[in-house]
């Protein structure tokens, strides 16, 4: 299998900011005056989108939802950003892609200024072609953010894509959106038994370095 475009999901795939997520999670929560949900659920917030967390796990309801959104954006930058760390690989890998006439792009269920608040930290937003996140006037939709970035990176064959992912959200918006999907199992998103159930992927990586591998392999 040859590839030319490679997308990358962000927690989980980039980046390992669940310290940092559930950090903020915990303050948000005192903050907010809500309660404080076991750890085991905190870590299910790892993947989808904010507010549909909040929803299903605090029970929030619109207007309680978007107080904690709020709460949430206004405290990561201080509380989350600093506690994460690049996956060892990525950007070898990255690197590896552009040297050899490939491309690369994010496309993250992540706000898009938390997004880039993230990359930027971490000095690897200058290391992608295109950034795909939603924000106030684009809605979290796993396929469309990975629609936007083939189009961003001029793809005219979605069988020269894959998506690297932690998540069912990312094995979901894969095969939507029609391109190939490398499931990241040593993340939070696949931790359950038969969360993969029903995704079609190419190949499984379980630990970061096994991605690198597939990359030199695959451009």
């Amino acid at each position: 299998m040859s590839y030319r475009y490679f997308l990358y999901d962000l927690d989980g795939t980039l980046v390992d900011t669940s310290p940092g997520i559930l950090a903020t999670l915990r303050r948000t929560e005192e903050l907010v005056g809500v309660e404080h949900l076991p750890e085991e659920i905190l870590k299910k917030f790892i993947g989808p989108p904010l507010a549909d967390s909040f929803v299903r796990y605090h029970k929030a309801d619109p207007e309680l939802c978007e107080k904690m959104l709020t709460t949430y954006r206004s405290i990561y930058g201080d509380v989350g950003v600093q506690m994460a760390r690049v996956y060892d690989g990525v950007v070898e890998g990255l690197r590896w892609i552009r040297a050899r006439g490939g491309r690369a792009a994010v496309a993250t269920l992540k706000h898009e200024r938390m997004a880039i608040m993230t990359l930027e930290a971490f000095d690897l937003l200058r290391e992608v072609d295109h950034l795909a996140a939603p924000n106030e006037t684009k809605k979290p939709d796993k396929a469309a953010m990975v629609m936007e970035c083939l189009e961003a990176l001029g793809c005219q064959d979605k069988s020269q894509a894959v998506l690297f992912g932690d998540s069912r959200y990312d094995g979901v918006g894969a095969m939507e959106a029609g391109v190939d999907f490398v499931p990241l199992t040593y993340g939070f998103g696949f931790s359950e038994p038969g969360s993969l159930e029903g995704i079609p992927y190419v190949a499984v990586a379980s630990q970061p370095l096994e991605l690198l591998d597939f990359i030199k392999k695959s451009i």
